[in-house]
């Protein structure tokens, strides 16, 4: 189904929850865990809640933010970009799951990350580390090169969440696909969600209601990525790049709950689209090929029976295919300066909480 706007009763939401919800957020401002947000609660389709909160550049000129504002979305483009079009290339038969990475990445044969699977990858359970202090910027030979040399001879003992493991997939399916990554996901995601405002970056300000980030000794960064490592490789990478508006995120996360099935087209097949919420690793980091089981992740005693991903910028999505749920909030956490992510992961509990105990 496409998601579409109308009253809580016709969501099987409550008004009250709803406004609980949103004094949530307000309260978020003033303990000022982020200088805006938008925010979108959908439950069977219809759009309940969509508030725009706070500022979306603070610093002077002050700009208020607005619902169609476009987010950086950090590491939502593992969630939403890399994940599903690697499994769309797995049942176009242009890659196996199974495959190790030097199938299609011949410069890492010889290294324990080119025997790792791209299903290892898709989980964080390829050996590699968080991030690798390298010169982003060269060249792709010399930056490979650098690359094995700095994650060592064997893999890691214990999973960890990693940004190089996105960022190789991303070659992966630019090898496999034969097209780069922002052509893949416009042919893959974007188009048949009718995702027109989402893209790569960079985006012009002047054209666009784009969201500031980070204030950084080089100036504000505002319709640029705030990941380093794909700022300097030019924007686009498999980790981190996207840019989106609440909406966008909330029809790709309806086209899961749909089994793939987007307003415009089919982005996967329903097999593949159920891959990214099935659990392949064991409790307490239980993970899909793409996306996170929630949880207690924002560290307190609410379980929340969801799926989903965060970005480092103070962006997430959670859906929850029994109830039909899900719910999106995109912060500027990071602007123009970073505040401790805590505040935000409390705040977004005692959020989705009062979401989740809305539903009738």
């Amino acid at each position: 189904m496409s998601l579409r706007f109308g009253s809580a009763e016709e969501a099987s939401l409550s008004r009250d929850g709803l406004l609980a919800a949103y004094e949530v957020l307000v309260d978020g401002l003033e303990q000022d865990a982020y200088a805006g947000a938008v925010a979108l609660i959908a439950r069977h389709g219809v759009i309940a809640g969509f508030w725009a909160l706070g500022l979306r550049r603070s610093v002077q000129p002050a700009v208020a933010m607005t619902h169609d504002c476009i987010f950086d979305l950090a590491s939502l483009t593992k969630a939403i970009v890399t994940a599903p079009i690697i499994l769309r290339l797995s049942a176009e038969c242009r890659l196996s799951l199974d495959d190790p990475l030097s199938r299609h990445l011949p410069w890492t044969a010889g290294s324990f990350v080119g025997d790792a699977r791209v299903k290892d990858l898709l989980t964080h359970r390829g050996g590699l580390p968080a991030t690798a202090d390298i010169g982003w910027a060269k060249e792709p030979e010399e930056r490979h090169g650098e690359l094995l040399q700095v994650v060592g001879e064997t893999p890691l003992p214990n999973p960890v969440y990693s940004d190089l493991g996105y960022y190789l997939l991303g070659l992966v399916a630019e090898a496999a696909g034969q097209e780069p990554l922002p052509r893949l996901f416009g042919r893959i995601v974007q188009a048949p969600l009718g995702l027109v405002r989402s893209g790569f970056g960079p985006k012009d300000t002047r054209e666009q209601p784009i969201v500031a980030s980070e204030r950084r000794p080089e100036g504000l960064l505002e319709g640029v990525v705030h990941d380093g490592k794909t700022r300097l490789m030019g924007g686009v990478a498999g980790h981190a790049g996207l840019f989106a508006p609440a909406l966008d995120v909330a029809l790709y996360a309806q086209a899961v709950l749909d089994g793939g099935s987007g307003r415009l087209g089919q982005m996967l097949p329903a097999a593949e689209a159920e891959l990214l919420l099935a659990p392949q690793t064991p409790p307490p980091e239980r993970r899909g090929l793409g996306f996170f089981e929630w949880g207690t992740r924002d560290g307190d005693d609410f379980f929340l029976p969801a799926w989903g991903h965060t970005g480092f910028t103070g962006t997430s999505f959670a859906i929850a295919p029994p109830s039909g749920l899900l719910v999106v909030l995109l912060t500027s956490r990071v602007h123009p300066v970073r505040r401790p992510e805590e505040r935000l992961k409390s705040v977004r509990s005692r959020f989705h909480r009062a979401v989740w105990e809305s539903q009738r």
